[in-house]
Parts: C-alpha cells; sequence; structure tokens
C-alpha cells in the first residue's frame, strides 16, 4: 500500500501563530485563558491545558490573568469588555480574518448590503458582523444566494475558511439572478491551496484519509471535496479511528488534513496505516470465513459480482448477498469499479474462489454505525422500501428500518404510497442490536432545516423592510406568507384599511404579495407583516371632505351606552358622545336615537392619529334653530307704528 501525503495540510500561519502566542504567555503566566477553543482540535486543546492555558465559556469565568484573543477574532463588545475588567489580552486573530472584517466595514459605510458568505454560528463570521453590521445577511449555499433582496446593491464578504467550490456556484446564482453585487474573494490563500491539493491527491488514490477535529468548518470542506471524487473517503480525528479494511485490496491511499491538525496527530496517523500495511499483508496469506474485508468490483454479470479482495482468486457475490432487497440484475445494484465492505461466506470453494456476502457485511457494520450516528446524531439517506401500516418501511445498510407515519414529514401525510421508492434522508431515534430494532425520522433533520433556515432568514429580517413573499397557508385570523425561509402573519386586520371578514377574500394559497416586516421577535420566531401599509389610507382622503365646524348629515350605525356611532361616508364613522345627542339628560342613546336613523351632525373635532371624529347632535340642532332666528332678525317688521296711530281715536272721541 502506498501512502501519500497532501502537498499542502496541517496547521496554517494563523493556527500556528495563535498556538505559539498561548504557550509563550503560559510560560510566563499562570492564569492563562481562551474563551471559547483556540482551535477546534480537541487533542491539541488537551496539550494546552496540560502546559496551564485554560478554555472557558465566558469572560464572566476569568478573575485575573492574560487572555487569548482566537484566531477567529472577536467583535468590539468582547475587546471593550477586557478592558472594562483590566485583563491582560493577546491579540492572536488571524491578518486574514482582520482583513475580512476592514473589507466588510468599508462596504458598509459605502452603503452596501452586507453579505457574509460563511456559516452564522461560526465565531469568525459573528466577529466579522458585529465590527460592520450585526443585521447583515449570511448564506452558505447557492440557493440561499438566490433569495438576496433585489433593489438594493449587496457588499460581499466570504468566511476564510469557506469551500472555494460552493462560493463559485454562489458567484454563478448571483450572476444568473441580475443581482448587483460587489464581492471580496476573501478565502484565505492558504485554505484555498490546502483545498486544491486535496482534490487533486483524491483523483490520484483509493482511500482518502481526512483528519481534523469533528467540529472544524475547514475539516468539513476537505472531506466533501475529496467525496467529490471517485475514491473512499474517511474523516478522522487520531490514529485510533483508523480501521484495517478501509485498505483491503487498496494499493494508493490518500491523507489530508485540516487547519486545526498538529502535526503529531498527523504523523500518528500515518505511522498506524503504515504498521496496518504490514497486518493486512499477513492476514491476507489465509483468509478466515467471517472476515470482512474491503475489495473491488472487478466484473459484473446480471446473477454475479467479482470482486478483487487481494487473493488469487477472485471472489464472487450472489444477487441474494448483494442487496436487499435482491435485485433482478446485478447492474442495477453495482458499478464497475466500485468499493465494496464484504463478508466471507466460504474462503475457498470447490471451484477455488471465495464467497462473499454484501449485505451480510454491511449488516455487521451497519449497527455500529447506527448506534455512533444515534450518539452522534448523524443522518443517513436510505431507500424506501415500501408504505406499509404506521409508516413507510426504508433499507439502510442493508438493515431493515421503519420511519413512523407521524415521522415522515413536518405536517402529518395521511397516503404514503407517493415515498416508495423514494430516497430520503433520516435521522435514527431508536437503535436496538438484540431486537434489531431501528426506527428513523425524517421530521427531525426537516424540523432542523427549517430552524437553520428561520434563524438566518430572521437575521435578514427588520422592522420597516418591504419584502416580497409566498402565501403559504390560510386561517380564520389571517394569511401565512413565507418570506425567504420563515413563515410570518399577516393579521386579518393588517391586510386593508376596511374590515375584512375573510382572508380568502382577498387572497390565495401560492399568492405573490408584497408586505411590510411590523415585527420581528428572534427569540419566539414569530414575524408579523402587514399588507395594509403599503396602499394609501382611505380613511384620511375621505376624512378630507370635512373640517371642524362644520355640519354635516349623517346616518347612526350602531349605538352604545356611551354614545351613538354615525356614519358620515362609507368608511368614515364618528362618535356623538350620550352628552351630545340631546340637552335633556338621558339614560341611554336610544332613547334618543335608533339604528339606520338619518340626522345632521356639527364636526367638533378630527383626529388623524387615531382616526376619531366627535360629532354633536345638541350643536347641529342649535346652529340650525339659531339659523331660523336669524332669518327673523334680518327679515322687515311692521311694528315701527306706535299707540297711538292705533288707537288715537278712540281719545279723540272722548273729547268730543
Amino acid at each position: 500500500m502506498q501512502i501519500l501525503l497532501a502537498e499542502r495540510h496541517g496547521f496554517c500561519h494563523g493556527v500556528t501563530r495563535a498556538v505559539n502566542l498561548a504557550r509563550t504567555a503560559a510560560a510566563g503566566e499562570k492564569n492563562v485563558y481562551t474563551v471559547g477553543p483556540l482551535i477546534h482540535n480537541p487533542q491539541m486543546l488537551e496539550r494546552l491545558k496540560d502546559e496551564g492555558v485554560r478554555c472557558v465559556s465566558s469572560l464572566d469565568d476569568v478573575e485575573a490573568g492574560t487572555v487569548i484573543v482566537r484566531s477567529h477574532g472577536e467583535g468590539p463588545g468582547f475587546f471593550r469588555k477586557l478592558k472594562e475588567r483590566d485583563l491582560q489580552a493577546v491579540d492572536a486573530t488571524c491578518e486574514n480574518v482582520k482583513r475580512v472584517q476592514k473589507a466588510a466595514r468599508s462596504m458598509v459605510e459605502q452603503g452596501l448590503r452586507l453579505v457574509v458568505a460563511g456559516e452564522r454560528q461560526h465565531p469568525e463570521v459573528a466577529a466579522i458582523l458585529e465590527w460592520s453590521d450585526p443585521n447583515g445577511i449570511t448564506l452558505k449555499t447557492p440557493e440561499e444566494a438566490a433569495m438576496l433582496p433585489k433593489g438594493e446593491k449587496l457588499g460581499i464578504v466570504v468566511q476564510t475558511t469557506f469551500s472555494v467550490e460552493v462560493l463559485r456556484d454562489i458567484i454563478k446564482k448571483l450572476d444568473t439572478s441580475g443581482l448587483e453585487y460587489e464581492l471580496a474573494d476573501t478565502v484565505c490563500p492558504a485554505t484555498r491551496l490546502r483545498q486544491e491539493a486535496a482534490r487533486d491527491l483524491a483523483e490520484k488514490v483509493d482511500v482518502m484519509i481526512v483528519i481534523g477535529g469533528r467540529n472544524s468548518a475547514n475539516t468539513k470542506h476537505l472531506a466533501e471535496l475529496c467525496q467529490e471524487s471517485i475514491c473512499r473517503v474517511y474523516a478522522v480525528e487520531t490514529a485510533d479511528e483508523i480501521r484495517p479494511e478501509w485498505f483491503s485490496a487498496h494499493d494508493r491511499v490518500g491523507i489530508t488534513a485540516g487547519a486545526s491538525t498538529p502535526d503529531w496527530i498527523i504523523e500518528e496517523v500515518k505511522q498506524r496505516m503504515e504498521n496496518m500495511d504490514e497486518v493486512m499483508e499477513a492476514k491476507n496469506e489465509r483468509l478466515e470465513q467471517g472476515t470482512i474485508l474491503a475489495g473491488k468490483v472487478v466484473g459484473i454479470n446480471k446473477d454475479l459480482v467479482f470482486v478483487d479482495v487481494g487473493q488469487k482468486a477472485e471472489g464472487f457475490i450472489t444477487l441474494a448477498e448483494l442487496a436487499w432487497p435482491a435485485p433482478m440484475d446485478a447492474h442495477d445494484a453495482v458499478a464497475m469499479g466500485q468499493l465494496l465492505n464484504v463478508l466471507v461466506l466460504e474462503a475457498e470453494t470447490e471451484e477455488g474462489s471465495v464467497k462473499l456476502s454484501k449485505v451480510q457485511a454491511d449488516r455487521l457494520l451497519a449497527w455500529d454505525k447506527l448506534e455512533e450516528a444515534l450518539q452522534e446524531k448523524h443522518s443517513f439517506e436510505a431507500v424506501v422500501t415500501s408504505a406499509v401500516k404506521g409508516g413507510l418501511s426504508i433499507s439502510i445498510f442493508g438493515i431493515r428500518g421503519f420511519i413512523p407515519a407521524s415521522h415522515v414529514d413536518i405536517a402529518f401525510i395521511e397516503d404514503l404510497a407517493p415515498y416508495a421508492g423514494k430516497t430520503l434522508e433520516v435521522l435514527p431515534i431508536e437503535i436496538d442490536r438484540e431486537k434489531q430494532k431501528a426506527i428513523f425520522s425524517r421530521r427531525a433533520i426537516l424540523e432542523k432545516l427549517r430552524r437553520e433556515s428561520e434563524t438566518t432568514a430572521i437575521g435578514n429580517l427588520a422592522a420597516g423592510q418591504v419584502i416580497r413573499g409566498e402565501v403559504k397557508r390560510l386561517a380564520s385570523f389571517g394569511a401565512f406568507v413565507d418570506v425567504g425561509g420563515i413563515e410570518g402573519l399577516v393579521h386579518v386586520s393588517e391586510m386593508a384599511w376596511y374590515r375584512v371578514k375573510d382572508p380568502a377574500e382577498l387572497l390565495k394559497v401560492g399568492d405573490a404579495v408584497e408586505v411590510q416586516v411590523l415585527n420581528v421577535d428572534s427569540e419566539t420566531r414569530k414575524v408579523s407583516l402587514g399588507m395594509k401599509q403599503l396602499l394609501q389610507d382611505p380613511w384620511l382622503s375621505a376624512v378630507a371632505d370635512f373640517a371642524e365646524g362644520t355640519t354635516v348629515p349623517g346616518k347612526v350605525t350602531r349605538t352604545s351606552k356611551f354614545g351613538a356611532f354615525i356614519e358620515l361616508t362609507p368608511g368614515v364613522e364618528g362618535l356623538a358622545h350620550i352628552s351630545e345627542l340631546s340637552d335633556k339628560r338621558v339614560a341611554t342613546a336610544e332613547e334618543v336615537v335608533h339604528v339606520g336613523q338619518k340626522l345632521p351632525v356639527k364636526v367638533l373635532s378630527i383626529d388623524p392619529g387615531s382616526k376619531r371624529i366627535s360629532l354633536s347632535v345638541i350643536k347641529a340642532k342649535e346652529d340650525a334653530d339659531r339659523k331660523d332666528f336669524e332669518q327673523y332678525l334680518e327679515a322687515p317688521t311692521s311694528l315701527s307704528a306706535t299707540i297711538g296711530d292705533k288707537l288715537g281715536h278712540l281719545f279723540k272721541n272722548t273729547k268730543e
């Protein structure tokens, strides 16, 4: 077995610098801390701990001493708190990370909408956002790039350890979406070279070993790149995880390592593989029944598959031992050159060949994988073999599994028949090797994806924002609208300026609508949306026809214990307080007016802010009476004659 090491592997300059600074500080100071892991490698962290570098979860856990600022960087709030606590600090922030922070700040200062290509929860990305724009958008897939807001110029920076291949796909999606943007390609040069070296080596070997911490984004991207080749890829943290069956019948094996992997771990893995090579050579001299080997498919016909397991004679697999359920044709189950785990059923048949089983090997290894996956919460792809009572029957690693109906989707699916034959991503939720019981959930994965999508979407939303969305559901109290990964509620009262009885009057499922974000609650993941805010309020237009002090016609629409509501024009009504209905004391409004009654009212006041109009029936009547009285005052009168003019003749007769 030839072991090849990738040209670029292991510690990068930034990680080397951070580790050296921490060790130097610990050599001259008793109390040295890092807030969060200095690097994503638990074995290296243990060594640093032994040397006096303690990892804590918060600055509150540091009483006194020196704090090493991680290579990922920290936000301004962290540095302010260091100063307030009067703590000594050693800034080990990687220069490439500082370059991203500077580029992000520059874009925000130019008025661009900040977008960070990376994982929002990663400490490097969190620090970038804190230095520039805490409300900045993050994305990590081309699909998320297609949902970026249109109509504003974007400024895009990239997490230093981001996948170069994924970044290229994101750029293609941005270009086809017609978005206007400026891009600062801030992927670390060392990261780029390491990824290219890993990909090149993976194309030349049969098996690729990727060494690094399970929580390392850098190592994860390396493994994903290697998996694009036809070789088999295994990710490990230490040499103890290496398994001999991975290398049977393989001539060339490659090794690469993430930026947080120290040289001594890489050397241990390499030595373990070299020793294992010697063990495998000795073991392959004589096969034993029940041995699990790795082999390569070298021949296929309809009923048999021939496998090279490093012996003089080739091994063979029958259809029944090839897959579950057994295929009709072996070509449907495997391909030439494919690497398989196989169990030796007969070390030497009468024909001198080796009888093998892929199904049984997969089953023996599967329970280990499933138990580990249950602990680590790893998901797998599984084929649905049939819809059965209460759920779905699936095949995974040759084992029959079951997905309860309640775990097939987020919403309950009554008809499961269409799922037969489909490949689903599932998560183990109950594994019992003794009872041969394996229960899985697809809903758990969908819920996790939805939470991640909601977290990203909520981070991109702010009150006052106007966005487009799609109506997903209607309820009696409103409509649920998808606004890019999360559903917000348009309450029925926020749909129109007039009273909407049923949301179905205005909307139907699938409608594209423009909405305004009214409120975002990150804790409860609730988003309130409005539609009427984007329309002119007809009340303001209608009320413009009325003025305080004028008398206008109205119609009583309803009464209450404190007065009567009177419509002035459709959509505009005011309140005549019970004290303004009659100049006599009344107990109820119904003693004076009734619904449907038309009568003149005087406008006392108009409050546009609260949309309230105060009216008076009394003052309208007083104004009408005054007007009639004024007519008498202005008309000519015959009262100008004196009493003498009228009765003087009576006195004249008396004298006579």
